[in-house]
């Protein structure tokens, strides 16, 4: 039997997308390896093994030999990283700008000594200013492929055909034929390219890090004796209090003890509106206190916390690829042999077919063809550009309060064109309000209500609780019941005020005596409609009766127009009864909805909707309606912040428990999808531009390598726009991000 462990691989030189093919192919598929995730921002592999066949130091060797890029085991890292790989991520920053400033420094000492020559009526390469600018492109050269050449060294023990393999064949080549400048020019171009990439990826690494570090350090834990200490968060147990003083972060997922403030939750679920909180309340680690101070009482760990299950979850998603990336990541395999295989037949196949024909060849100029064709050769643009769209956008989901698990979620939602929604708790607030107060002629709707919350505290049903809310709501002043005895399933029968009332269903009024004809009549019609009606007695007969219903949310109606207007259909799928679910299909202006359908009825529903009209997502609460979510191409969950279980099942996670993040989302997926099949197509279509251009002998190898690495720092430019700071979900703003 398969057994699973994990280990992390920490691999030198590992610090872009475009390293992770190797080390891919060095271990996919060995024994005992059973599952791979990459994090080229954190230059680590995480790796899911069978310990009964290979181990940590084996995997390592494998990448070492099988990459040629040194590799070890690392411990794993904290729920919550704070700042580390920072000293190595400015080392290799550092580094590469120094090169690239001295091969440009270099190159323009040899360009200053062949200008010189120039202007003195050309020069000797064997004199003086022709050393000269030897030497200055000599130093460029060797400054710029300080890191070019060991890595091309590496791809080329491992046949791998790789950027820096093929740049530095084009290097070599030029200085074979004396094209120094050329030489030096690409040399140059290239160091300054990888750093400014570098730079760039850093940027979208920062913006991952700063996503994740939200929770304080320290905490003030108060002791039984009242005393404060200032202890690390994470010692802290659930039971401790701590204090947090008007405006720190909550160091703790917790309940308020003490205190009442206004915290802002923005880190975790994107609310732009600091959220009142009092005693009671549920507060979370990394959230920031408003003026108030609160007293919290912790109720899980910090390795527990909603921050620390957000930011494992983030990591995770961030090496799931995309189908669309898998797809780039085999085009690129299959291109870059054939375009070596182009750039060698153009340096030897035109010249040999001329010398057939009796015509002299100049060999020099179509090996430089070939050197240039070698140099597009490269798939850089083409697979950098995908994953870099890809973390940038899911940073971006996160910090507006949308935890997506990974790229091929976030290109399912952006290829949806149905949306099905489970009804209870989902569209509707979850739990039963007060519609309608009827009272008899000898009723008072205000008297009805008094007494049915003054009932409704002792009981403890969830209709009772529910009038007894609304009452308060009203500011109608409850009295206290007394000699209160329920019926399950019925009703209850208590004392207010001197009188003795009965209260429940129209069979349990009907069963004590107390429902006349006409009040039979009045509350069988309200019966057939939606919700749920509670009737009122007192001993000498029926007092009216109340209906209850769930309401639907605030932003539902509007929501799902607005999806409607993206061209998504929209479906509300229910296990209740037709009439009930028809009176909320209609208030929310839904023209699809299907009735009484059990979990499994949900699941086959998708599969249908899925199979007849294409791509369809189920939004649910995350608990309930799993086989429906499992189905889906995407599943959504609401109350990310309070369910663990939304936070492990679903797809993609609302943190803010807000509708209106729905529509932003598909909105960003598809703008990602976009930036996306921008990149390929500016990556191929300027790949195409040259090679055309070289096969018609137009293009030099400077302009090759221009054309190269600046469409990568185009593409990887591009991909950090989705980064750019959007107001969030539900904002004019927002709703006009990516239309």
């Amino acid at each position: 039997m398969e057994r699973l462990a994990r280990c992390t691989l920490r691999v030198e030189g590992l610090d872009c997308p475009g390293e992770v093919p190797p080390i891919r192919s060095a271990l996919d598929g060995r024994p005992g390896v059973i599952e791979l995730a990459f994090d080229p921002q954190e230059g680590r592999v995480s790796v899911g093994f069978d310990p009964m066949v290979t181990d940590p130091i084996a995997l390592a060797g494998l990448v070492t030999r099988g990459a040629g890029m040194r590799a070890e085991p690392v411990a794993e890292e904290p729920p919550i990283a704070r700042g580390g790989g920072d000293e190595e991520t400015w080392r290799v920053l550092a580094g590469r700008w120094g090169a690239a400033t001295a091969s440009g420094t270099a190159l323009a000492v040899g360009a200053a000594a062949d200008w010189s020559g120039w202007l003195r009526g050309g020069s000797d390469p064997g004199g003086a200013v022709g050393w000269v600018a030897i030497g200055g492109y000599a130093a460029a050269i060797v400054a710029g492929a300080v890191e070019l050449l060991p890595k091309g060294w590496r791809g080329l023990r491992r046949g791998h055909l790789g950027i820096h393999l093929l740049m530095s064949l084009a290097i070599a080549g030029a200085v074979a034929l004396g094209e120094w400048g050329e030489a030096a020019t690409v040399a140059f171009l290239f160091g300054l390219a990888e750093a400014l990439e570098a730079q760039s990826l850093s940027r979208a690494k920062r913006a991952v890090r700063s996503l994740l570090e939200v929770a304080p350090e320290t905490a003030e834990r108060i002791g039984p004796d009242g005393a404060i200490r200032v202890v690390p968060a994470d010692s802290l147990c659930p039971g401790d209090r701590v204090r947090v003083r008007p405006g720190e972060r909550v160091p703790i997922d917790g309940r308020v003890a003490a205190g009442r403030s206004a915290v802002d939750q923005k880190a975790i679920t994107g609310e732009s509106v600091p959220v009142a909180k009092e005693e009671g309340d549920e507060v979370f680690a990394g959230t920031v206190n408003g003026d108030g101070a609160l007293e919290v009482e912790a109720t899980r760990p910090l390795g527990d916390s909603v921050v620390a299950r957000t930011t494992a979850l983030v990591r995770q998603a961030q090496s799931r690829r995309m189908p669309m990336e898998r797809s780039i990541e085999r085009f690129a395999s299959a291109y870059t042999p054939m375009a070596v295989a182009l750039a060698v037949l153009l340096m030897v196949g035109p010249p040999l077919a001329i010398q057939a024909a009796g015509g002299s060849a100049d060999w020099r100029d179509w090996f430089l063809r070939g050197l240039v064709v070698l140099v597009v050769a490269c798939p850089c643009a083409l697979v950098i550009g995908t994953p870099v769209a890809v973390v940038s956008a899911l940073a971006s989901s996160s910090r507006s309060g949308v935890l997506v698990k990974g790229g091929q979620s976030l290109e399912a939602m952006g290829r949806l064109r149905v949306l099905a929604f489970d009804k209870t708790g989902t569209l509707t607030r979850g739990e039963p309000s007060v519609v309608e107060v009827v009272p008899t002629p000898s009723g008072c709707p205000t008297r009805m209500l008094q007494v049915a919350a003054a009932l409704g505290d002792l009981g403890g049903h969830v209709l009772g609780r529910a009038i007894a809310r609304h009452a308060r709501a009203l500011r109608i002043a409850v009295p206290e019941a007394e000699d209160y005895h329920s019926h399950p399933g019925l009703g209850a029968v208590g004392t207010v005020e001197a009188t003795r009332y009965h209260i429940g269903s129209h069979r349990y009024i009907d069963e004590v005596g107390l429902c006349d004809d006409a009040f039979h009549a009045s509350i069988g019609l309200a019966e057939r409609g939606p919700g749920t009606s509670v009737a009122l007695s007192d001993s000498g007969g029926p007092l009216g009766w109340i209906r209850l219903a769930d309401r639907p949310r605030p932003e539902a109606a509007e929501v799902l127009a607005e999806l409607a207007s993206l061209r998504l259909r929209t479906v509300m799928l229910t296990g209740d009864n037709a009439p009930t679910a028809a009176a909320t299909a209609a208030e929310l202006g839904l023209a699809d909805h299907r009735a009484g359908l059990l979990p499994a009825d949900k699941a086959r529903a998708v599969a249908e909707l899925d199979r007849e009209l294409g791509p369809t997502g189920m939004v649910g609460d995350g608990v309930n309606d799993a086989p429906a979510l499992a189905e889906a191409r995407v599943s959504v969950a609401l109350g990310g912040i309070s369910s663990a279980v939304a936070l492990e099942a679903a797809d993609v996670v609302l943190m803010a428990d807000d509708l209106r993040a729905l529509p932003w989302l598909v909105r960003h997926s598809r703008r990602t999808l976009r930036v996306i099949r921008q990149n390929i197509a500016l990556a191929v279509g300027v790949k195409l531009l040259v090679l055309a251009l070289a096969a018609a002998g137009l293009a030099t190898l400077w302009m090759a390598i221009a054309a190269d690495v600046g469409t990568t720092l185009v593409v990887v430019a591009n991909a950090l726009r989705l980064l750019r700071p959007v107001d969030g979900p539900g904002s004019a703003a927002g709703r006009a991000q990516g239309a």
